[in-house]
């Protein structure tokens, strides 16, 4: 059978598509198609589409963005409408056809004025709003809207969903419809997520055209793909509403053939914003990257008014995945509060502002860690007499700041007797030590002006060359560094500068303190 034409853009000359019906159907929603689209002739895209409302999203999409010609939805419905016709489509609808399209517009519209919103920069991304009718107390709003929003956080799901569609040997379309799980994959250089799909042909006979859709949760970030069975394919991306749809045509898989898609994937930080101008009452969800920042990790999200009315009350809750370490927060730390409360989440941060004025932007910045990873300071300690090499010390540092605390852990190493040492740590006001080891260790206050310092006495064991002790530190205001100065009473001494952030990952701190984790759950497993 000869190839349909290619029918030309309205407006266009060089813009066309070619629609190939796949298989039968009684109404307008149920359909199967094949939609290539062309530049000059040459087809730049083909995707399969089994209802109506992708069918027009693509070619309203591709009629925008590749052909960038203006889409007027009667003079388009038409134009579809006559194309459906001329293929032999048995249950036209003009209007069905038209509202599509007019609807496809309004959503588009809706996502443009979201994304100035939420000033929404990642591609791979398509937020959500939904009004809620909620009856709004006269009194006490804020703190009623504070524990609403918790009602409409989104847990990351576990899996990614798939749709597998061919041609069966007796000519019929067939969809497979998978749920592939999420799961950890590791290495001596890092930790990724991953989900794999495959496809083995069923039949005798090799199977072409077949399209294999992978739907990927905006909770996750797609950092690279590997495939096996088939080369050189790029997948075609959509934003669906429940996820990034990637989409690979295979020409042709071989009778038993295997095929199998790996997709590498790392957590976003999720967002929900309730927002609340008068009686109405929104909720919008979005994700925003990670990213590396020096060595470690950043992300950084804003939200600009542009209402044109001031938002009364607007909450923000940001879900930090487990797999890193707050160290840093700018606004500064009394602007939020933290839920670890909330069964089925990770690291709940809660931002609430009043009266939000237009155009008036608020910005959020994380510095992260990844939590396998320790910051590691190392000083060593010479005599100023003969530069002779004294003492070695090692600092490791494990941000825990989901319960606001620090794990320190000491390692000294001495080259030469000493009879006392002392650390002084300068830290903020406000914090308290709530675990020590070992137990009998020195500590005690010195206080200078406007500045803290805990000191430490260490009384080496004899005849040992090594000497270790760690506590853990709580408060709201904990830093994640914060100054030492190290005193051997009997030498005159030069320090040299500490090696900060330097990172290790090696899970080394005491025993000790690891049972007492273990015991208090603060932190997972990671014997």
């Amino acid at each position: 059978m000869a190839e349909k034409p290619v029918k030309n853009l309205l407006g266009s000359i060089s813009f066309g598509i070619r629609l190939e019906i796949l298989g039968t159907f009684e109404k307008l929603q149920d359909i199967f198609v094949r939609i290539e689209m062309f530049d000059r002739r040459r087809k730049i895209k083909e995707v399969i589409v089994d209802n109506f409302e992708l069918l027009v999203e693509n070619i309203t999409e591709f009629w925008e963005k590749e052909a960038q010609l203006g889409l007027y939805p009667r003079k388009t419905a038409v134009w579809l409408s006559d194309y459906l016709e001329e293929l032999g489509y048995p249950a036209f609808d003009y209007d069905y056809v038209y509202k599509a399209i007019t609807n496809k517009l309004e959503e588009q519209s809706e996502l443009e004025k979201l994304a100035k919103l939420i000033e929404l920069k990642d591609p791979d991304v398509k937020p959500k709003i939904r009004k809620l009718d909620l009856d709004l107390p006269k009194t006490g709003r804020g703190t009623y809207l504070a524990e609403e929003i918790d009602n409409f956080l989104e847990e990351a799901p576990k899996t990614t969903k798939s749709s597998i569609i061919y041609v069966d040997q007796e000519g019929k379309l067939s969809t497979l419809m998978t749920e592939q799980d999420i799961v950890q994959k590791s290495d001596e250089e890092k930790t990724e997520l991953l989900t794999t799909t495959t496809f083995d042909n069923p039949l005798d006979i090799p199977i072409t055209d077949v399209q294999i859709n992978n739907i990927i949760p905006y909770h996750y970030k797609v950092m690279g793909i590997e495939t096996i069975g088939f080369e050189g394919i790029e997948p075609i991306k959509k934003l669906l509403d429940d996820g990034l749809q990637l989409t690979w045509i295979i020409p042709e898989i071989k009778p038993k053939q295997e095929t199998k898609i790996e997709v590498n994937l790392e957590r976003r930080i999720s967002r929900t914003i309730l927002m609340n101008i008068a009686a109405d009452v929104n909720i919008i969800n979005t994700y925003f990257n990670i990213e590396p920042y020096k060595d470690r990790f950043s992300a950084t999200n804003s939200f600009v008014n542009v209402q044109s009315d001031i938002i009364d009350h607007l909450i923000i809750e940001d879900e930090i995945p487990t797999t890193f370490n707050l160290l840093e927060v700018k606004p500064p730390d009394e602007d939020y509060t933290m839920n670890m409360e909330k069964q089925g989440f990770e690291q709940l941060l809660k931002w609430q502002y009043t009266e939000i004025a237009t155009e008036k932007e608020i910005r959020h910045l994380y510095y992260l860690i990844d939590r396998q990873f320790f910051i590691f300071s190392r000083i060593t300690v010479k005599s100023k007499q003969d530069e002779t090499l004294l003492l070695e010390v090692n600092r490791l540092i494990e941000p825990n700041t989901r319960y606001y605390e620090l794990i320190i852990t000491y390692y000294l190493r001495l080259y030469k007797k000493i009879p006392e040492l002392y650390i002084k740590e300068q830290v903020p006001e406000g914090v308290n030590v709530t675990f020590v080891y070992p137990q009998n260790i020195d500590k005690s206050i010195e206080i200078s002006g406007d500045k803290t310092k805990q000191v430490w006495k260490i009384v080496p064991y004899v005849p040992s060359d090594k000497f270790q002790f760690g506590y853990i530190i709580s408060g709201q205001k904990i830093k994640t560094e914060f100054p030492i100065e190290l005193v051997i009473p009997e030498f005159q001494v030069s320090t040299s500068n500490p090696i900060s952030s330097e990172f290790n990952k090696q899970p080394i701190f005491l025993p000790e303190i690891h049972q007492f984790l273990q015991n208090h759950k603060a932190l997972p497993d990671i014997s």
